[in-house]
């Protein structure tokens, strides 16, 4: 473990999860989160002595650090709060061979005093599971100045082009992205931004469809470069098989681009009638017609009312007063348990 000082002023405790590539089918994921645990501990206790008790654990996601953060609640008498992000939620290396959640998952989430999740869809799915009664959202958010440059800058040609975000692989529907591409206006360009094991297979079928010359395969991409790719593309898409929220889409939308996405859980909570259009998963037809109308409509969208949006759901101000009233119902359950206690 160690601490040290991040720019913003707050303290950060860097602690290092073990890698047990053979292990107990369940026992592994229990040492896991007892490793965790017991650099997290001596975290905690550091925290403690420089400046007292926490009033709150947050932990992000369940597994590991939410169940590595009630079982320190626990010990040390401090309501946790898990905000999930995994996805998909569970993932099937956390079930059991029926299908359920293993018992460390399910025992972390009635260990916890709150529960949310970055999108509706995936909060209907813990509750679903039956793994919590109510589960808020609180989505991920940027901040308020993010893009806020709004002009294009050197459009490279009059050619409609698409920018797409993410590593390129089935999860992101890459396939369905080249072969809806391959049936549109042969003048239409696509700059996918994203790098991986399989960007090579990925070229292959672009050139095999014949629209090599219409891809641009940008690989990693700094932040500091991302805005002007935002800026140059004339509309955002991602046609993705799963995703818990999709932060790529709501850094188009500060930039002012309208949206297509398929309904695979996170993207319905971002992009509706006024922004994009979605799609089914795994439909190429159905991407190419909402490319193709896109292409069409795209002068539709106003980019202000676009970057309006983001800044009235997406942005810090918008978000963050929901995740401080969060905060304060979590400290106030764990005052709540302490009065039944007496």
């Amino acid at each position: 473990m160690s601490l040290q000082v991040a720019p913003s002023g707050l303290y950060e405790y860097q602690v290092m999860v073990p890698y047990l590539p053979r292990f107990g089918s369940q026992s592994k994921w229990k040492a896991v989160v007892r490793a965790l645990g017991v650099q997290a501990r001596i975290a905690l206790e550091s925290f403690i002595q420089r400046v007292g008790k926490p009033d709150l654990i947050h932990a992000l996601a369940v597994y590991p650090g939410g169940a590595a953060a009630v079982a320190l609640g626990r010990e040390f008498g401090i309501p946790v709060g898990i905000t999930e992000h995994l996805g998909p939620f569970p993932p099937p290396t956390l079930c059991l061979p029926d299908g359920s959640v293993m018992p460390i998952i399910s025992d972390a989430y009635a260990g916890a005093a709150l529960h949310s999740a970055v999108s509706r869809s995936l909060a209907d799915r813990i509750v679903g599971l039956g793994l919590a009664s109510k589960v808020d959202v609180l989505p991920n958010f940027l901040a308020d100045n993010f893009g806020s440059a709004l002009p294009n800058v050197g459009k490279k040609g009059d050619a409609f082009s698409f920018l797409s975000v993410g590593e390129p692989g089935r999860g992101k529907g890459t396939d369905i992205l080249l072969r809806a591409l391959a049936r549109i206006d042969p003048n239409v360009t696509m700059s996918i931004v994203g790098s991986g094991p399989d960007i090579s297979l990925y070229q292959k079928m672009a050139a095999d469809l014949g629209i090599a010359d219409r891809v641009r395969w940008l690989g990693s991409v700094s932040r500091k470069n991302m805005p002007n790719l935002y800026r140059e593309c004339d509309a955002f898409v991602l046609p993705s098989r799963g995703e818990t929220f999709g932060i790529v889409f709501i850094e188009a939308l500060a930039h002012g681009k309208p949206l297509i996405a398929t309904r695979c859980g996170g993207p319905e909570n971002i992009v509706h009638a006024d922004n994009g259009l979605l799609v089914p998963m795994d439909s190429v037809e159905e991407l190419a017609i909402a490319m193709e109308r896109m292409i069409q409509t795209s002068g539709n969208y106003s980019p202000q009312a676009l970057r309006a949006d983001f800044l009235a759901r997406f942005s810090a101000s918008a978000v963050v007063d929901t995740i401080e009233d969060w905060y304060v119902a979590l400290m106030n359950s764990g005052q709540h348990k302490a009065e039944i206690c007496r």
